[in-house]
């Protein structure tokens, strides 16, 4: 490019100079921010506006009468500017990044608010916001409808029913309708009607050993077995459905209490037959609650990994037949469906919570490629209010290689394990050390396709295992021909990856989900003496390849992972408990997962050991589980009650040696999103690590899997890791700061390893 020069006399240079002042002056003062929606984003003191369809933007009369609005601050939120707008009225609702809030006030209250000092900006809340991105148009399609909190419910129903939806069902808030595009468009309108997604069927996470891998046998030799703790399991049925018969390794004496759940007919469902808590079809159920605390077979197959601990089990699967909005090309029109899972998630968690359940275990979800939805509100809402209950969620077996490149594609999590307050959890590839024994007495040929034409006897009393090439169909290796377990630093394919829409790493942790030996439902088995299902006119799924035996059999999936991740929460807490008299916050325990967890060294299953993709990541996202050291004793930790507001901090010192690898962990269960905002964290907290000669390490600024100085901090997770490889000796600071705290004061956890 050419160079321009340019002579200036003394007078220009004097004008130039003020001006620069002027620019300089300027450029100081700070630029408010934009609000990000996932309808787009746009910065109001700079004149932008957002571009909606022109039938999704409400009348300048429509939208005052609303009583919707955003109402957007000048800075970083304080406590007392919402107070002095909720003395003249406004009534904050959800927030809306960046420092803005939906708000409900009328035109005058609306006009006093723009007076205020501390607010740049206030504009209507148009009907174009309240869509998902995704939503499905045409003739007629299925949603699910949430009305804003204290709105008048039954006002709003007789509203969406003047648009011709057809609703079918709901619970309280939560609404099932069917619609056309038009249709849909008009109910946006509906002033009370707060979000709009498609309706997608919850499905089981399962496909077609945790003692040694995670470190639960030495964790449990070591006194931390669950003994205090009681798990809750929502899944398919529990054995016979009955205490006694729910499976000879989770004795009566350790079963609080067996709900069932049947569910109604709904927007999926024409009809639901209700066959109490029995676990009649795959055996699901009976398979992950085995799998959180079973306490074995007689050789010690199958044992879960909190051998001690306490069941509520909530039973929730039921035979249906789908409407036509569910059903798809060549598949049955009956079967086995989740009809029970309730709209209304809390009535499910507040079951298990008021029966002394403080880990809650959900091996299902629905795919939707990391949307944050109704239903992760739902559960991060419960979670804010219920400190100590750590809910987790599998993260779906969404995994796919579309463009034939090797590695699994991301960002296919499911929902809720989209949630921030959950831990979600992917699924590692299982390794029995060689032993994948079948059942050699079963003399009939084995169901599983990769097994074709073969008793157990022709396989030498060994499942074969196939490839993922074979059994999900990648066709790109080193994906196609990796053997589908037999290595524990590897993921599994079908495994969903993260992160989710908003950039938060998903899935959390990760635990063996391949070949999972577990309890078997002891029911409708082919080859001990069962009769057939007569709904199925066959017997019960035989899950993965062959039965070990009558009790015992093999399954995979996101589904196998979570309730072994599930265990070992309740461990966690059981070792608070014994050690510290503690009942730990669902952010502590999930703080204490991550800062031990192990990073995989073979994430994209090219069969060595060099960790390409090194934490976090998102496929691992901080690693697998290691309950072994999660309750070693060796981390120090801080349950943070008080919390903190905008701008307050807390500080922490800690004397590390020389070359300590030096890990800190901070988690927050953080006030649940609005599924209209583009990014889901609203309290936001920052992590500070600094050492004896000054550097600062700001939290999840990581490089080859160690964190690195400089960079900005995080707004986007609230799980923040500060990992030190080699450490400096002497005195570290570790520093929580709220950066933004809409919704406070914000609680915490802390913990730290490498410590002297």
């Amino acid at each position: 490019m050419q160079k321009r020069i340019f002579w200036l006399t003394a007078g220009a240079l004097c004008v130039m100079a003020l001006a620069l002042a002027a620019s300089s002056a300027s450029a100081a003062k700070p630029r408010s921010a934009p609000i990000r929606l996932l309808a787009g984003t746009f910065n109001p003191s700079q004149g932008e506006t957002l571009s909606l369809e022109p039938d999704l933007i409400a009348p300048d009369a429509e939208a005052s009468a609303s009583g919707y609005f955003i109402l957007q601050f000048k800075g970083a939120v304080r406590e007392h500017w919402k107070q002095q707008l909720a003395t003249q009225g406004v009534e904050f609702l959800d927030y809306i990044p960046d420092n803005a809030f939906k708000v409900r006030m009328n035109v005058a209250q609306a006009n006093g608010a723009k007076q205020s000092p501390n607010v740049g900006w206030v504009g209507a809340f148009q009907p174009g916001y309240k869509l998902s991105p995704d939503l499905k148009r045409g003739a007629q399609n299925a949603y699910t409808v949430r009305i804003e909190e204290g709105a008048n419910v039954a006002a709003a129903v007789a509203a969406i029913q003047a648009t011709g939806a057809q609703i079918s069902g709901g619970d309280e808030d939560i609404l099932h309708l069917s619609a056309s595009s038009e249709q849909v468009n008009a109910i946006a309108h509906v002033a009370d009607v707060a979000w709009i997604e498609n309706y997608v069927l919850p499905i089981k996470h399962n496909e077609y050993g945790g003692g040694v891998i995670i470190g639960a046998n030495t964790a449990n030799s070591n006194g931390y077995d669950g003994s205090t703790q009681i798990a809750a399991v929502a899944d398919t049925g529990l054995g016979d459905g009955t205490p006694a018969g729910a499976h000879p390794d989770i004795p009566v004496a350790r079963i609080v209490a067996i709900n069932n759940w049947p569910g109604k007919a709904d927007i999926c469902f024409a009809t639901v037959q209700d066959d109490g808590a029995r676990d009649v079809d795959s055996g699901h159920g009976t398979h992950t609650s085995g799998s959180v605390l079973s306490d074995g077979g007689a050789s010690g197959e199958g044992k879960g990994v909190a051998p001690a601990a306490k069941l509520v089990f909530q039973a929730s699967e039921n035979w249906a037949t789908l409407t036509p909005l569910c059903q798809s090309a060549g598949e049955p029109t009956a079967g086995y469906f989740l009809t029970g899972l309730p709209d209304k998630l809390k009535k499910l968690f507040q079951q298990a919570y008021s029966a002394g359940a403080r880990v809650h275990s959900n091996s299902w979800g629905s795919s939707v490629a990391g949307d944050y939805t109704a239903n992760s509100r739902q559960v991060d809402q419960f979670v804010w209010k219920k400190r100590d209950m750590t809910v987790t969620f599998s993260n779906g077996n969404s995994g796919v290689d579309n463009n034939n490149d090797g590695v699994v594609d991301l960002g296919s999590v499911g929902a809720p394990a989209t949630a921030k307050n959950v831990i979600s959890v992917g699924a590692s590839e299982n390794d029995r050390q060689g032993h994948w024994e079948c059942d050699t007495s079963l003399g009939y040929q084995s169901h599983d396709l990769y097994q074709p034409n073969k008793t157990c006897n022709d396989m030498g009393g060994q499942n074969i295992l196939g490839t993922a090439g074979q059994r999900w169909g990648f066709t790109a290796n080193p994906l196609k021909d990796d053997v589908s377990a037999g290595n524990a630093e590897q993921m599994a394919p079908f495994s969903s990856r993260g992160p989710a829409d908003d950039g938060r790493i998903k899935p959390d942790l990760v635990a063996p989900g391949t070949w999972i030996l577990s309890a078997s439902q002891n029911l409708y088995q082919e080859g001990y003496g069962d009769p057939i299902n007569p709904k199925l006119g066959d017997y019960a799924w035989d899950g993965w390849g062959m039965p070990r035996n009558e009790f015992y059999k093999y399954m995979g999936g996101t589904s196998m992972s979570n309730p072994l991740l599930a265990g070992a929460a309740v461990l966690v807490r059981d070792y608070y408990q014994k050690e510290h008299s503690l009942n730990a916050s669902a952010a502590l325990v999930k703080a204490t997962l991550i800062n031990s967890a192990h990073d995989e060294l073979d994430e994209n299953n090219d069969g060595a050991n060099d960790n390409d993709f090194p934490i976090p990541n998102n496929h691992e996202g901080w690693g697998r589980v290691d309950v072994a050291a999660a309750t070693d004793g060796q981390r120090k930790f801080v349950e943070e009650g008080a919390g903190l507001a905008t701008k307050a901090k807390k500080n922490f010192t800690y004397n590390v040696g020389a070359g300590a690898t030096f890990k800190v962990t901070l988690v927050w269960s953080d006030y649940p999103s609005t599924e209209v905002a583009a990014l889901n964290l609203v309290n936001n907290l920052n992590l500070v690590v600094i050492s004896p000669s000054g550097k600062k390490y700001k939290g999840n600024l990581f490089a080859n899997g160690w964190s690195k100085t400089g960079g900005k901090a995080d707004k986007v997770n609230n799980v923040e890791n500060v990992f030190i490889q080699s450490a400096e000796s002497g005195a570290w600071r570790v520093q929580v700061k709220g950066s933004n705290v809409p919704y406070g004061p914000q609680p915490f956890a802390l913990v730290v390893s490498g410590t002297q």
